[in-house]
């Protein structure tokens, strides 16, 4: 079926019409930024990300909350619950677990749905020392950070528009010339794909920053997050990359410190 050029024109004002409707300013960090979803729509969202991850895990038949982890396990959910209680939405239906897998990585998605894997104090390549609460709160309260700047959602809804406009300009770029539409599409992938880590990277030191806060608040201290930076830097020896979505580590620690 051929798309009009009205039609595609019509389509177009749509997509910015709706970017700036969604477009407003963070109350957490103050930034102007696009969001579709609501608040209230958040925990929703994060428990189907949590199901989904212990599907599979399940089906890997990787443990979660296992006998092994019971002490630790008691020991994140106290953490999580004392710096949830000073974040700025205390009324998340905050949740953490652990699974019995050697990754060095924690995440939080919308809503307070945490994971944590063993791997994090693993005796070689593990980051934190696991009976150190200041330590564990540390990259808590990075994970509840990026859960209360609602940063998923928030790439969510850029990669959205993206996507969209991205198709819809392809389409009217192809009626006119087939060349045309294939130099496009080449350069719009290469641009989202540019795009979307730049964003995360950005939304890494922000939790970091913000995960500071939460700490101080809740009594803990803030200087082991750039403590941990500082050893992760070492470890890795690692360098800024152009489509790595985090930032590299000495980095964090440096930005933490000041």
């Amino acid at each position: 079926m051929r798309i009009s050029k009205k039609t595609k024109l019509w389509a177009i004002l749509c997509i910015f019409a709706g970017v700036n409707a969604a477009c407003a300013k963070d109350l957490i960090t103050g930034k102007k930024t696009l969001n579709y979803f609501k608040l209230s729509n958040e925990p929703k969202l994060g428990k189907q990300v949590l199901n989904s991850q212990l599907k599979a895990l399940k089906k890997d038949k990787q443990k979660v909350d296992s006998k092994k982890n019971r002490t630790q396990l008691r020991r994140i959910r106290k953490i999580v619950k004392e710096l949830a209680k000073v974040s700025h939405y205390p009324h998340f239906p905050y949740e953490a677990h652990l699974a019995d897998v050697p990754i060095v990585n924690a995440w939080c998605a919308p809503g307070g749905k945490i994971m944590v894997y063993e791997g994090l104090w693993h005796h070689k390549k593990g980051l934190v020392n696991k009976s150190d609460d200041n330590q564990l709160a540390a990259v808590l309260a990075h994970e509840i950070a990026h859960a209360t700047a609602r940063h998923v959602t928030e790439s969510l809804s850029r990669n959205m528009t993206l996507a969209i406009a991205g198709t819809v300009a392809h389409s009217a770029i192809a009626s006119g010339s087939a060349e045309g539409a294939d130099l496009f599409g080449r350069v719009f992938s290469d641009g989202f794909n540019l795009f979307v880590p730049s964003y995360s990277r950005k939304n890494e030191l922000e939790a970091d920053k913000l995960g500071l806060f939460y700490m101080a608040k809740a009594g803990y201290d803030p200087r082991a997050a750039v403590k941990l930076w500082e050893k992760a830097a070492k470890k890795n020896k690692q360098a800024n990359s152009l489509y790595a979505s985090h930032p590299a580590s000495g980095v964090r620690a440096k930005t933490l410190r000041e």
